[in-house]
């Protein structure tokens, strides 16, 4: 009887390890591909650094041997004071159980990693990403103390929007099915890993999105035949656009893609709608101020302004092939006040490079109960929303408009209501320019005072070093008139002082 209970024991432990079970003693640790992760060792009581090592026990491997990294590993791995392991870089492969060893005694942890695969559809316009622990791909069972995970954006938000579809088959493996759109392209979709509600490790995965074909016949009105209109005979394909969100009066880059397949001496431009950004050519110049090409041939743009807001294209005018596109959208906020200057309108405004999309919204955030928003409004390629401050007076607060795509936050603008009339440092102006009024008068006096006690010095010295070349009389005569003199300045300076403090004071009231 107690064989088979034995027996039975060690396969339920077989079997809950192949499940990706463990023991409640095991601690996990979560990390995603590229992070750095630091493992703890639990042995207690360790005696001396060469004592310790860290080995892959399922496969035998010594990771660290007698408290140093082995030659393999050195590059990544790194045996901490505490004897804790720390990996950099973290690869596919280092999802392994590790043990820490130290004379005698043991202790086992394991790394989990986190990421994100792309498979194939059946249509063309769908996108489906998995997400799952490295152990857990598919519809293996995962029973690891309440981990779950989420699709995310890039502000860490739910994805949300009515071209998403969720599949949660366990808790460590998700679906995302997406309906694909040209704007995903170098888009980033993000899944998150959850423990117990704290989060423990984030992957990300960037789409490229392929349009269809095209004959240089059929485009050659278009943008994307900037760099192709004298060429008839070969076919190519258009990529996806990728969108950028730019604030007003900030900077902003534009990366050109994929430069690594130009051919040698190519030469790349940069396009706006159907002229020339950068060169001699470009027919709107002028409003496209500070703008100049990178080595890397981004596109930065230093000062950015409404009329920035359109189609660009990165393309190899040697070989005619377009390297990227990019839909520039710009934020601002504009501001007016009302005739009696309580009131102030101020207008969050996204100028979108074509048609606004449905799925962009504008938000006002950080508003009283002294601000009221308007609905938002949709004017040719422009979104527009209002916000009523009344009582400019009571509002302190930092006001910010918002643009998102589809939830995820893409762009925003800070406006400051500071009713600076009201502020402690206005208030202390005047006090603190008397003051200063003062300081400069009480300078004054003392560089005269000291003016006059130098010059009566040196008057008094004159005076003595002639006094044997004088007969008595002519020097008591001087001396009466030096003491008569100096009482004369004396009066002279007091009356100036007073004059000047006086001046000092009129000039501050």
């Amino acid at each position: 009887m107690a064989s088979s209970l034995l027996f039975g024991f060690c396969v339920l432990s077989l079997t809950l390890a192949a499940s990706g079970l463990h023991s409640s003693d095991q601690p996990l640790m979560f990390a995603s591909l590229g992070d750095s992760v630091t493992l703890p060792c639990g042995v207690p009581s360790i005696t001396s650094r060469s004592s310790v090592s860290w080995t892959w026990p399922e496969t035998v491997t010594e990771v660290v041997k007698a408290g140093q990294v082995t030659e393999l590993y050195v590059p990544r791995f790194n045996l901490l004071q505490d004897y804790s392991l720390q990996i950099h870089h973290v690869e596919l492969n280092d999802a392994q159980l590790y043990s820490c060893e130290s004379g005698g005694l043991s202790s086992r942890v394991s790394l989990h990693v986190l990421q994100i695969d792309k498979e194939n559809t059946p249509s063309a316009d769908m996108l489906e990403l998995h997400c799952y622990l490295n152990t857990h791909k598919g519809h293996v069972s995962c029973n690891n103390r309440g981990i779950n995970t989420t699709w995310i954006t890039e502000d860490n938000k739910p994805l949300n929007g009515g071209r998403f579809t969720f599949e949660y088959v366990s808790e460590c493996f998700s679906k995302l099915i997406i309906h694909k759109k040209l704007t995903d392209h170098y888009r980033k979709w993000r899944c998150q890993l959850n423990q117990n509600q704290t989060v423990k490790a984030r992957a990300s995965y960037t789409t490229t999105v392929k349009g269809t074909e095209h004959h240089p016949e059929q485009v050659s009105n278009r943008i994307y035949s900037l760099c192709v209109q004298s060429v008839t005979s070969f076919v190519f394909t258009l990529d996806g656009q990728e969108e950028v969100f730019a604030v007003v009066s900030e900077s902003v880059s534009l990366t050109c893609g994929n430069t690594s397949s130009l051919s040698v001496g190519s030469r790349v431009e940069w396009g706006m709608s159907s002229h020339t950004l950068v060169g001699d050519r470009s027919p709107d110049k002028k409003q496209i101020e500070a703008s100049h090409i990178n080595k890397d041939f981004s596109l930065d743009i230093s000062r950015v302004n409404p009329l920035h807001a359109g189609g660009y294209q990165c393309s190899e005018s040697a070989g005619h092939q377009v390297l990227n596109k990019i839909k520039l959208h710009t934020l601002d906020v504009t501001s007016e006040s009302s005739s009696g200057g309580g009131n102030l309108t101020l207008t969050c405004v996204l100028t979108c490079s074509e048609e606004c999309e449905k799925d962009f919204n504008l938000a006002w955030s950080g508003s009283g109960p002294n601000c009221t928003q308007s609905t938002l409004m949709h004017i040719n390629n422009t979104l527009m929303k209002s916000l009523l401050v009344t009582s400019l007076s009571m509002v302190s607060d930092e006001l910010i408009c918002s643009v998102h795509r589809e939830g995820e936050l893409m762009a925003s603008k800070r406006w400051f209501t500071v009713n600076t009339l009201q502020t402690p440092a206005w208030l202390a102006f005047p006090l603190g320019l008397l003051l200063v009024f003062m300081s400069a008068g009480g300078l004054y006096m003392y560089i005269k005072r000291k003016h006059n006690k130098d010059a009566g010095s040196q008057s008094a010295g004159n005076e003595r070093s002639s006094i044997g070349m004088t007969h008595i009389y002519e020097g008591i005569e001087d001396h009466s008139y030096a003491e008569q003199h100096q009482q004369r300045n004396t009066n002279i300076e007091a009356a100036t002082t007073t004059d000047s403090f006086y001046d000092l004071l009129q000039a501050v009231n």
